[in-house]
């Protein structure tokens, strides 16, 4: 997915081999090392990481940049490394509340690290080098006006729209539960839901099964959203998902109130991230045993009835935005690479005069 897009905007993209390292929670990290489950599977990738990093040692040879920016993800711990093998410096950008397993090691060689929240939630890492710079969006987003959205999805203008997303792959616990809650859900309101695209064709073989809820109009399911995925958000008054951190920062740039559904059993940082905005008063949560189709309705319902609630939550996610987070990570890139391009081509005369003493 991430190469598709990365051409669709006429980029270079250069593949790096990389492999993950997958933990079981025992009480013992020798155990989670050691499990049988895990042993296999983690010794591949590591090989596929060291592979990596030779993947990544000829791109930035090839590409000889002054400085290298790393997202995180376990595809980023081969570029890292070879970043510092080759004395490249680099800046890592934590965008969630708890920093990720690549992360964590990336950051004990970065240059800057640059994180989505306050600094001061981030107490494991070097004071020195922590940058809030916020998380980017796009700026089609900032962009796109309410009636684009309603006239783009073909939705009406006196019922409140509901935008579902469980991600790019999709979440089988909310889709399951938005389906069972959608009869109801459907009475009054209409809802956009983006199932992912691992979860789509499941959802209409699901859907062909089921008796069709009343006012099926009301209801539009797509596999994955892009370029519309900005009227989809201007369109909303209220956004279901995850507690991923683009839910998050889109939500907060636009005001748009939150229902989190955080995955209490996989992703640590979403809990985090949902815990954090809960307790702000700047998102309403729900997951675990709180999450039922009767319960997620009851939830829109209260929202869609209390305008003043819509607008406390509104006003209080907003304090999460930062619409200049790219500039932000530009310029802090920028610096960093400014630092080694001036130190370099300062030398390069000093190197042209020994030759030439030498020659002589």
């Amino acid at each position: 997915m991430e190469e598709r897009i990365v051409r669709a905007k006429g980029l270079n993209f250069a593949v790096v081999r990389a492999g993950k390292f997958r933990r079981e929670f025992f009480a013992s990290r020798v155990a989670q090392v050691l499990n049988a489950g895990t042993l296999g599977p983690n010794a591949r990738d590591a090989v596929r990481t060291v592979a990596g990093v030779g993947d990544a040692l000829r791109v930035l040879r090839r590409f000889r940049p002054d400085a290298v920016f790393i997202k995180g993800g376990f595809v980023g711990v081969p570029v890292g490394i070879a970043a510092r093998l080759l004395g490249i410096p680099y800046v890592v950008h934590e965008s969630d509340v708890v920093p990720g397993l690549a992360n964590k090691l990336l950051a004990r060689w970065a240059t800057k690290i640059a994180v989505g929240f306050p600094v001061k939630h981030y107490r494991d890492w070097p004071a020195d080098r922590l940058v809030q710079t916020g998380n980017p969006v796009r700026q089609e987003i900032l962009r796109a006006h309410r009636l684009e959205g309603l006239a783009k999805f073909h939705l009406r203008d006196d019922l409140p729209v509901v935008l579902v997303t469980g991600g790019s792959q999709g979440s089988r616990q909310i889709n399951d539960c938005l389906m069972a809650a959608l009869p109801e859900l459907l009475q009054f309101a209409q809802v956009i839901h983006v199932t992912g695209e691992g979860e789509y064709q499941r959802l209409q073989f699901e859907q062909r099964r089921q008796p069709k809820p009343e006012h099926t109009e009301r209801y539009q399911a797509f596999a994955f959203l892009l370029a519309e995925m900005a009227p989809a958000l201007a369109a909303a008054d209220i956004i279901v998902g995850r507690a991923g951190v683009n839910s998050i920062v889109e939500a907060a740039v636009l005001g748009k109130p939150l229902v989190l559904i955080p995955n209490y059993e996989m992703a640590g940082h979403q809990v985090a991230n949902a815990h954090l905005l809960s307790r702000a008063g700047a998102a309403r949560v729900l997951g675990g045993r709180n999450l039922t189709p009767e319960k997620l309705v009851a939830e829109l319902r209260h929202l869609v009835d209390d305008p003043a609630e819509q607008a406390r939550l509104s006003q209080a996610v907003r304090a999460f935005a930062r619409p200049d987070a790219a500039a932000a990570l530009a310029e802090l890139v920028w610096s960093v690479g400014e630092v080694r391009f001036i130190h370099r081509t300062k030398q390069k005369p000093n190197v042209e005069a020994d030759s030439s003493e030498e020659s002589a």
